[in-house]
């Protein structure tokens, strides 16, 4: 079954009878590792189908549902319809949508043969005909018989067997004979496959012109990102899921089919919104605003003559109160409004972002969201703040991020005896669990320390060592819980430890100003505060810092540092120098994980000293010994 984009043209009215058709047709005869792309834009064109297979090369589709009788004369470039006046020939047509294609192509040398044929594409191309109601026999008796070659037509009859044929090894032969120039070539693997994805469409594309990677979305994120409807849209997904991603891609193809539409890419905090303009801007799209929410609200409060510059959420609100119908009415509309991280805003927030539609119940608004990252406590449901999510709700459980490793230790400690799963799509928490990361790597390393200062120590000799190893400074990110607590003050000893040792940083949570000059390439170790990395990732991930501060709200500091663990794509360690409840739940998720554990002590017995204020303090021969036992130290 091959992988179709999108999932379903069934309810789409655009789509003709026989496209639907057609569409079944290459879903269900087609091996899985073929994709096909139904009326997407190329280069300002619309083929109807453009069909990738890595043993095919590319072959470019155009239905046409016309009767014979409804041709009125033909020639090699033009059909004239009783019904439809001058048209293209559909075969004419066809070709000059598979050239622009390749022509699109020959501009990544890494997909141009090399030797005799330099310069040519490396693989097959092709086009060809689809009439739906036009039999072999009567077009071959028509005065139209040479004006397309019969090799490139799929005529009634033949739709008809293979929508009754299980067998697509006939179809795929039909494809190959729409091949006018065929030669041997090696089969296309996945990493040129991916390259052909994202030199034909811009959106997918996830590394820059500049990156000695080429990078693109998944298949099933790019999937999400186009079979969306229009309308209110709401994607909960686990973290790591590619919501970011999947927003950033609808963001951008919206933008360019509709170049008449004001967009806006809203989110919560500073770093995510230069990560989203970075990645935005950099592809030259000028109809999307991308902006975080404080400072979007304060233009719109400065435009309005109400008091700016408010930060608090109670100061925002009594703002929003005072909005009336009319001064609504003179604020900027929006055709697409775009909120990533959506749990992260308050409830008259949304209310009003809402409002900002240029038709709040019909214009298209995308909220990616995940309850588990609730970092806030906000509390209210998708409608009471006018989103009309009912059946409209996509689940994404799949971790794209992180090593299972990571993953199954990050939800272990989330879920854990304190934060229940919410089964209520409509409300802010809904927690989803996230089905098992496909990629493997180590456990995640839990590192005991003296002090904060001695915290610091150790990340700094690791990363030394990181960077002898040839990993890059902006690999890599060290989150603190907060920035200082009691008389200890993190980012001043990060900072001074760093500077000490002559490591390149860039504190990302250091001021808003610091947060708006985040990018994702720089190469500075990255150190910042939880909050601050939230919709961001990094391949080592390093979190600190955790005290008897977070004690005052268990849940949402296990909230907290879940979205910490979570940032981290290959490895992750968390330094240590408290010994409190969380702690305590830390140890206890990953002796629960480590599969060569033989320690005769029950984890609940072990677990149990952390109820108190000290571990120390109670049973010091039992708990931290069978933690030095199991971890080494």
């Amino acid at each position: 079954m091959a992988k179709v984009i999108p999932e379903s043209i069934s309810d789409l009215e655009t789509a003709t009878a026989g496209e639907k058709r057609l569409f079944k047709i290459l879903q269900d005869k087609l091996p899985s590792d073929y994709i096909v792309w139904y009326n997407i834009r190329v280069n300002e064109r619309y083929p109807d189908f453009i069909i990738l297979g890595p043993d095919l090369g590319i072959v470019v589709l155009e239905v046409k549902d016309w009767s014979l009788n409804s041709i009125e004369s033909a020639n090699s470039n033009t059909y004239t319809l009783s019904t439809l006046g001058k048209k293209a020939n559909p075969l004419r047509q066809a070709r000059e949508y598979i050239l622009n294609i390749v022509d699109e192509l020959k501009k990544d040398k890494c997909l141009l043969q090399t030797g005799a044929y330099k310069n040519n594409i490396s693989f097959t191309f092709g086009y060809g005909v689809v009439f739906t109601k036009i039999s072999r026999k009567s077009f071959l008796s028509s005065p139209f018989i040479n004006t397309i070659d019969e090799k490139s037509v799929i005529y009634s009859e033949d739709l008809k067997e293979f929508e009754e044929n299980f067998d697509g090894e006939k179809f795929k032969q039909k494809l190959q004979d729409m091949i006018p120039a065929k030669f041997n070539f090696n089969r296309i693997p996945e990493d040129i496959m991916d390259r052909i994805r994202g030199n034909l469409f811009k959106e997918v594309k996830l590394s820059t012109d500049n990156d000695a990677i080429f990078k693109v979305m998944n298949l099933n994120q790019e999937t999400y990102a186009k079979s969306l409807g229009y309308g209110h849209r709401v994607i909960r997904g686990v973290a790591g899921s590619g919501k970011t991603v999947i927003l950033i891609c609808r963001a951008r193809y919206l933008a360019d089919i509709h170049k008449d539409w004001d967009i806006m890419v809203l989110c919560y905090n500073k770093t995510l919104a230069s990560f989203l303009r970075n990645s935005i801007i950099e592809n030259n799209i000028e109809n999307i605003e991308v902006s975080h929410f404080h400072g979007w609200i304060n233009e719109v409060f400065k435009s309005l003559g109400l008091k700016s510059g408010v930060y608090k959420d109670k100061d925002i609100d009594e703002n929003i109160a005072k909005i009336s119908e009319d001064m609504l009415s003179n604020i900027k509309k929006y055709d697409a409004i775009f909120i990533d991280e959506g749990q992260d805003l308050e409830k008259e927030w949304l209310e009003f972002i809402v409002k900002t539609l240029r038709n709040p119940e019909h214009s298209h608004l995308m909220l990616a969201s995940d309850g588990a990252q609730n970092l806030y406590n906000r509390k209210y449901t998708l409608k009471s703040v006018g989103i009309k999510a009912a059946g409209r709700t996509t689940i994404m459980r799949e971790n794209y991020r992180n090593t299972k490793q990571i993953l199954d230790f990050a939800y272990t400690f989330l879920t854990d005896g304190t934060v229940q799963e919410k089964v209520d799509e409509e409300d802010n928490n809904f927690t989803i669990k996230p089905d098992t990361s496909l990629r493997q790597g180590d456990y995640p390393d839990l590192i005991k320390c003296d002090d904060f200062q001695d915290e610091a120590n150790k990340i700094v000799d690791e990363i030394i060592n990181l960077k002898q190893s040839g990993i890059d400074y902006g690999d890599i990110c060290i989150a603190y819980v907060h920035k200082s607590y009691k008389s200890t003050k993190y980012i001043d000893m990060l900072e001074n430890t760093f500077s000490n040792k002559g490591i390149p940083y860039f504190i990302m949570s250091k001021s808003g100003n610091a947060k708006s000059k985040f990018r994702i390439d720089m190469e500075k170790v990255n150190i910042s505060t939880i909050h601050s990395v939230k919709g961001l990732d990094f391949k080592y991930v390093y979190i600190c810092g955790i005290n008897n501060r977070l004690l005052d709200s268990i849940n949402e500091s296990k909230k907290l540092l879940y979205v910490g663990m979570t940032r981290a794509r290959d490895v992750l360690k968390v330094t240590y120098s408290d010994n409190n409840i969380v702690v305590g739940d830390l140890l206890k998720a990953r002796m629960k994980l480590n599969k060569d554990n033989k320690n005769d002590y029950k984890v609940e017995d072990m677990v149990a000293a952390t109820k108190e204020e000290s571990v120390e303090e109670k049973n010091q021969g039992g708990f931290m010994n069978a933690i030095k036992r199991l971890f080494g130290m």
